[in-house]
Parts: structure tokens; sequence; C-alpha cells
């Protein structure tokens, strides 16, 4: 009987057992003793569809951060240009050089899920002091709010990515390695228990389980090169 290598994935280990416990339950002798397998066939089948769906989960959570992501960089390039004209276009002066002390695309190009989030963060901490400033204060007053939500909901759509990224995590990493593991170990349990009722014919065996293999075709005898 072959069992699945270290590179067999999850997938190719439900066929073999489907088939496995099909055949048993149909044969007179053997009927019944599939019971384990089948229940860890069952389990591994439910948490790979739970992690297909997580993973569908995450690519849509993912959209959700890219689009908040997008709308607080509209809102920081919007700041940007009124706070430039407010000090009639120098982006040397140092009131910008407060916002922007080396650009604005080193804003909104930052890393979404932490950098931006942080760098719009202090923004927001020189618009508290900045608010009655008479050169920009007007400016200043008008954005921060706008700022603050966007900032806001940057971060709660980052941490409903990261809720879910944990979650899948924990199937790859944990569960379903556990469950393969106890998946071999029906299988070979399966193999013995079968073993012990056809002991007559050991051969008999076989015909319960399909290979993981393909089983290479004989060359043919005497073919010509």
């Amino acid at each position: 009987m072959d069992m699945p290598t270290q590179d067999t994935p999850p997938e190719g280990y439900l066929p073999k057992s489907a088939y496995a416990t099909g055949r048993v339950a149909a044969d007179k002798k053997a009927a019944g003793l599939e019971a384990a397998l089948l229940a860890v066939h069952d389990e591994l089948k439910k948490t790979l569809r739970e992690r297909d769906d997580l993973e569908e989960e995450r690519q849509r959570k993912s959209a959700v951060l890219d689009a908040r992501d997008g709308d607080c960089d509209a809102d920081v390039e919007n700041f940007e240009l009124q706070l430039l004209g407010a000090v009639r276009k120098n982006r040397e002066h140092p009131k910008y050089r407060r916002y922007f002390k080396t650009g604005l695309r080193d804003v909104t190009t930052a890393e979404p899920r932490k950098e931006e989030p942080e760098q719009v963060g202090q923004m927001l901490e020189a618009m508290a002091e900045d608010k009655n400033d008479p050169e920009i204060g007007e400016v200043v007053a008008s954005w921060e709010p706008k700022l603050t939500a966007s900032r806001a909901n940057v971060v709660t759509a980052d941490a409903a990515l990261t809720e879910t990224e944990k979650a899948l995590d924990f199937l790859e990493e944990k569960r379903i390695p556990a469950l393969m593991a106890a998946w071999r170990e029906e299988y070979k349990k399966l193999e013995g228990a079968l073993t012990t009722v056809y002991a007559s014919n050991p051969k008999m065996v076989d015909r319960f389980f399909k290979p993981f293999r393909k089983r290479r075709k004989d060359t043919k005898k005497n073919e010509s090169p």
C-alpha cells in the first residue's frame, strides 16, 4: 500500500481515503472498519473548505484595505495641495516641511499597513498644535477631521485583515498538519485491520487502496530505439 510522501498536499489525501473508505464499506467482511478513517477524512475535507473560505475572505479584506489606503492617500494629497497654497507654494517653508519633510510621495507610497498610518498619525499630532496658526491654521483645522477619519478606516481595515490572516495561518500551520498526521495513522491502521480480515489472502488488501504514485508502464521488450 502506498502512503503519501512529504510533498503530497492535503488535497491529495482525500481521493485516496474516499476510495478506501467506500471500498471497505462495500465489502461484506470488512464493512465498518472504515469508520475511523472516514471521520478524519470528513474533518480534513471540512477544514480545507474552511481554509479556502478564509483565503477568499483574506482577498476581500485585502481589497478593502487597498481601497481605504487609496482614500487616505487622496486626503493626504488634497491636504498637501492646500498646505502648499497656504505657504505660497514654497516647499522649503518650515511649516510645509513640518508635514512633508521628504515630499508627498514618501507619505502616499509608504507601506500602507504600518508605515503610512504612523506617518499620518504624526501629521495629526502636528495638526493639533497648528490649528490656531495664523498662516496654516485654517487649512489644518479643515483637514484634521478628514485625515483622522481616513486613517482610522485604514487601521480598522488592517485589523480585520490581520484577524483573518491569523485564522488562516493557524489552519495551515497547526490544524491541517495535525489532521494529515491523523489521516496517515488511520490509513495505516486500516491496512492492518484489513490484513487481519484477509490473513489468508494478503493480496486482497491492496485492492482497497489506490496508489499515490503513478505506475510506470513497462517498456516494451524488443522495441527499437
